[in-house]
């Protein structure tokens, strides 16, 4: 007889239930949202661009549906030309790395010299290099394409920017050996555990190194790294986790995953409408904080006028990284919600 594992029997569990999740625009209502006017036109190319890629037809497919252009659309809106397509290049990058990195889970010595390699290769790209480390050139074209971004950065980024945004890089590079221990087993996380591990692997800590870049103005140092902007930080990660755990749960159940905050306080509570009630007010919770948090910095701390103006920028794309994940989550075809969602904002489906 065979002995379903705790994740299997989760899944069996859940099949076939109605999943129904609230509009969660209203929560972000009074924050700002947009779409980067170079949208249309950066798409078509990279469009053009991924048809050209020698991938499969799964991954060509993948990426199409991801549609990067318009989560780097969505997620700054204000940003520059050219800024906006290095952010879209870096969103691509990304992606590719994270899926490359998954696929070698059942090879761990592969997915280890993938972790070094690229660790390397960033801070040499990044002009990072200390005395005495190797300077050599990776063979993975992937690794190598990072060059281009990492020029950008360097442009735009002094030297204690780039330290930081390495330091985003290899807490996310070296989670993901987590992220593939949490896949492998067959029971679930806790959920502080889950939380714990998908603020790293989320990879969103590499994705918001680039916050500085995209509002073109510099954090003063005292708050960079202060408690109050960790506390954003944080808070802007686990927001779009969220987001992204609700919406994408359909997708992640079809592929026998239940890895998620929605599964663990499914599994918690035994009631699938109180685990997506229970991560929506979640949502309001953290929002509201955020808003107490960058009033707090601007009214309490010591900041120059052009500091104040520096700070309102990245708060300004920071809130606008919440509320465009949540629309390109809504429009692209990754998760595929769109033909599910009502004529007042919900979603409804089975799973």
């Amino acid at each position: 007889m065979y002995n379903y594992t705790e994740k299997e029997l989760l899944v069996k569990k859940l099949k076939g239930q109605r999943l129904s999740i609230p509009d969660m625009r209203p929560i972000f209502s009074h924050w700002p949202s947009g779409q980067n006017e170079n949208y249309e036109t950066m798409k078509e190319m990279i469009d053009k661009r991924l048809a050209m890629q020698p991938m499969g037809e799964e991954a060509r497919k993948a990426f199409t549906n991801m549609n990067p252009a318009l989560l780097a659309a969505r997620w700054w809106p204000s940003a520059s030309k050219e800024k906006y397509r290095t952010l879209i290049e870096h969103i691509i990058w990304f992606g590719y790395w994270d899926d490359l990195v998954e696929k070698l889970t059942p090879d761990p010595n592969a997915a280890e010299d993938l972790r070094r390699v690229t660790k390397a290769f960033i801070r040499h790209s990044l002009g990072l290099t200390q005395p005495g480390e190797e300077d050599s050139i990776p063979s993975n074209p992937l690794v190598r394409s990072f060059e281009g971004i990492a020029a950008e950065t360097c442009a735009n980024y002094d030297e204690e920017q780039r330290k930081t945004l390495m330091g985003h890089f290899d807490r996310y590079i070296d989670a993901t050996r987590l992220e593939a221990e949490a896949d492998l087993s067959d029971r679930l996380p806790s959920l502080k555990r889950y939380w714990e591990v998908r603020i790293l692997t989320s990879g969103m800590g590499a994705l918001l190194g680039f916050t500085e870049y995209a509002a073109q103005a510099k954090l003063p140092l005292q708050l960079a790294s202060s408690t109050a902007y960790e506390t954003l930080w944080m808070t802007t990660i686990i927001i779009n986790s969220i987001v992204n755990d609700l919406i994408s749960f359909k997708k992640e159940m079809k592929a026998g995953s239940v890895l998620s905050s929605v599964a663990i306080l499914y599994q918690q509570v035994d009631n699938l409408d109180a685990a997506v009630q229970m991560s929506v007010a979640h949502l309001r919770i953290l929002v509201e904080e955020f808003d107490r948090v960058a009033n707090t910095i601007l009214s309490e701390f010591p900041l120059t006028p052009e500091e104040v103006d520096a700070v309102s920028k990245i708060l300004y794309v920071l809130r606008t990284v919440n509320t465009g994940n949540l629309e390109w989550s809504l429009q692209s075809k990754r998760y595929g919600v769109s033909q599910f969602m009502t004529d007042d904002g919900r979603i409804e489906l089975t799973l």
